[in-house]
């Protein structure tokens, strides 16, 4: 059995009880019938060519799923005007033609505007219909996979705020509020968060940041990251995956309250963006070093 191979995360102490979703008490909502597998993706950034190679895949990685999920970790693609709605439309054509779904969290690319509008009116499971087949899972919403219970926690900080127009490229909403940091740790334990950004505890060196991403936005993502660490130290899951930095790798982090194994994939156009889960063992069907190789270089904008 290889590093990747073998059980990524064990269940925490908790999973079995009644567990709070979001602010208000109550249990998470079961889907209509828990994926064994699932295919878990990366930054996409409205790449429409990119998208649907990997949504055409997907039948052959989850052979045998009666249910085929892919689960993305932001920057998925919501935009305006447009592009955006054909690129949308066309990722929610290559899903029903792959018979999947696509959940996302929110990352920090993407029209807020649009998706605060959404977000308004969820569907009864608290999922939220962007185009048919394509979920977005607003921060804080919980749900249960086999005894887990799964945590979405979107937002990151575009570090190259600088060179963008707000409402054009760029919307404040793109970072997790205090208001939202509150209600999501009060909300209890969860096994496993689902981010875009990745938590301040996990270390990673960066070359040299580019010119035009400003002081300011770099003081921005530092707390960010460490805003997101208090939801996680709140929180305590097992697991955490995340997209934002294009890196991935596999890492055991000490927070304080037990191991914490940390997952994070690349970005559009590089193969290691996407990888099958197994939800009911958290095994990655990922061959022997697949995490541990990954572009160095700088954090992603």
């Amino acid at each position: 059995m290889t590093a990747e191979s073998g059980r990524w995360c064990a269940p925490g102490a908790e999973s079995g009880e009644d567990q709070p979703g979001g602010a208000e008490p109550g249990e998470p909502p079961p889907p209509p019938s828990s994926p064994h597998r699932i295919v878990v993706a990366g930054d996409w950034h409205g790449n429409e060519e990119w998208a649907v190679s990997v949504i055409r895949r997907v039948p052959h990685l989850l052979a045998g799923e009666s249910q085929r999920l892919i689960l993305h970790l932001g920057d998925f693609g919501i935009w305006p005007d447009k592009p955006g709605q054909v690129y949308l439309d066309r990722v929610s054509a290559a899903l029903a033609g792959a018979g999947a779904e696509l959940w996302f969290v929110d990352g920090n690319h993407e029209d807020f505007s649009r998706l605060s509008k959404l977000d308004a009116s969820p569907g009864p499971d608290g999922r939220v219909t962007v185009v048919p087949r394509v979920r977005h899972l607003p921060r804080g919403y919980r749900w249960n996979w086999h005894g887990l219970t799964w945590l979405a926690c979107g937002g990151a900080v575009s570090l190259d705020r600088a060179v963008r127009t707000e409402g054009v490229d760029w919307w404040p909403e793109e970072e997790i509020t205090a208001g939202q940091e509150a209600a999501i740790s009060a909300g209890g334990h969860a096994d496993v968060m689902i981010c875009h950004d990745c938590p301040s505890g996990v270390a990673h060196t960066f070359a040299r940041p580019p010119p035009e991403w400003a002081a300011e936005d770099l003081a921005r993502n530092d707390a960010h990251r460490r805003r997101l660490q208090r939801i996680v130290d709140a929180v305590m899951p097992a697991c955490v995956m995340h997209g934002h930095l294009h890196r991935a790798y596999r890492r055991t982090c000490d927070f304080g309250y037990g191991p914490v194994k940390v997952a994070g994939l690349d970005t559009d156009n590089r193969l290691r963006n996407f990888a099958a889960l197994d939800v009911t063992t958290m095994r990655w069907d990922a061959g022997e070093g697949w995490f541990s190789r990954f572009r160095r270089g700088s954090a992603a904008g």
